[in-house]
């Protein structure tokens, strides 16, 4: 019977055993912050339930009768548990503590949502990261595009911080520096991991805003190109084309074999300014790109109808398939060739050209001449090459043939830039 009775006692204490180990595991601090969250939780817990119980007991008695007490212990016993919550949820938030992590994360998750944008999302969930963590400081740094670091604190991290890397399906965005030792390492973790999705968002728009500035930048340099072009080309072509005539016409009554030789000359350069336009409009939109276009007829087919055009001959070799090449490679190869024939037609003299393409580690394109190397002219297109390759996160280099001449060399990824 003691046995038995022993052992009832020990049943009820068990619970009480418990919570005891636990606060024996903590700091003075942790201790007396656990004692005072139950202490006001069930202090008001007790007020509430009992102005209901009592309430019920004095209003309803005259209604009710005898059944006041059996109504009244019904109701308080309904309230028990949702107005434990509510008040635990209370003290919660004016002790700065949490219990919860799932809800933690949430309280994070619904902060980053109601952001206006990645950056301010960023900014937000690092100091609601603090508050969960209930840490002194809390660092984010994201790595942008170009090795750049966006650095967003909150609080000062300390001496010795935690430091936690942020990943997003196996790529690092950056860290997570935390004031201090963790007091829920797993709690950390949940939260590192929606602070990545929150870096990925920052560099995303990194990424997007960089996008919009190199579109910007090349949409100048054509601007650019096309006042070259019409300015250095075309304008003193047509201006030596109209001189050539008016002298053809005052020597023609006088001296016809000089008109005859000057409308030869004339002639020439007719064909000239025609060269001129039709490169002019082959640059702002090339022919291969409308109808059918590039998917359709492929690269090396719209490369050799850039190579029938008047001028210097050009060859076209293409050792393997061009088959299945990405959209945006196809056009970038296509618009650095075109740049790069444009420019042997108008400034290298040459009489030869040749267009390599070829399937590596990536798509390679040359295209070389024979002409006299690297006139001012020609250093200028170097540049909106270069664009064209970086646009699809590839290279272009532009430079002196040891046997003369010049060759331009593009290497273009076949898969996407990151």
């Amino acid at each position: 019977m003691r046995k038995r009775a022993r052992l009832v006692l020990l049943r009820a204490a068990g619970p009480l055993l418990v919570r005891a180990a636990v606060l024996s595991g903590m700091d003075r601090r942790g201790r007396a912050l656990v004692l005072l969250n139950r202490a006001l939780v069930y202090a008001a817990l007790t007020a509430v339930v009992g102005a209901v119980y009592f309430g019920i007991i004095t209003l309803g008695g005259p209604l009710l009768g005898s059944l006041s007490g059996l109504v009244a212990a019904l109701a308080a016993g309904a309230l028990f548990h949702p107005v434990r919550l509510r008040l635990q949820d209370v003290v919660n938030r004016l002790l700065g503590s949490e219990r919860d992590p799932y809800r933690l994360a949430d309280r994070v998750s619904r902060t980053v949502q109601e952001a206006n944008g990645p950056a301010e999302a960023l900014a937000s969930a690092a100091t609601a990261t603090r508050r969960a963590l209930g840490a002194d400081g809390v660092v984010v740094e994201v790595v942008l595009p170009g090795g750049r670091v966006r650095r967003v604190a909150d609080g000062e991290p300390g001496t010795h911080p935690s430091v936690v890397r942020l990943m997003w399906h196996g790529r690092s965005m950056g860290w997570l520096t935390v004031a201090g030792e963790p007091r829920d390492p797993a709690l950390l973790d949940m939260l590192a991991r929606q602070l990545a999705e929150v870096a990925h968002a920052v560099q995303l728009s990194a990424d997007l805003q960089r996008s919009r500035e190199r579109m910007l930048v090349t949409r100048e340099e054509e601007r650019h190109r096309l006042r070259r072009n019409l300015h250095d080309g075309l304008g003193p072509t047509l201006t030596s084309l109209a001189l050539s005539v008016d002298e053809a016409r005052r020597s023609l009554a006088s001296d016809p074999d000089a008109a005859e030789t000057l409308l030869s000359k004339a002639r020439r350069q007719m064909s000239e300014a025609v060269v001129d336009v039709r490169d002019l409009v082959y640059g702002l939109r090339p022919p291969a790109l409308d109808g059918a276009g590039l998917d359709e007829i492929g690269l090396e087919s719209a490369l050799r109808m850039l190579a029938d055009a008047p001028g210097p001959r050009v060859d076209v070799v293409v050792p393997g398939s061009l088959a299945e090449l990405p959209a945006a490679v196809e056009v970038a190869a296509y618009k650095i060739a075109h740049e790069a024939l444009a420019n042997v037609r108008r400034h290298a003299r040459a009489t030869t050209a040749l267009i390599r393409v070829e399937r590596r580690d990536g798509l390679w394109l040359s295209v070389s001449d024979d002409g006299i190397g690297l006139p001012e002219q020609r250093r200028q297109g170097a540049a909106l090459m270069r664009a064209r390759a970086e646009e699809v996160g590839g290279a272009c280099e532009i430079d002196v043939r040891p046997g003369g001449g010049t060759e331009v060399v593009a290497r273009l990824p076949l898969r996407e830039a990151g």
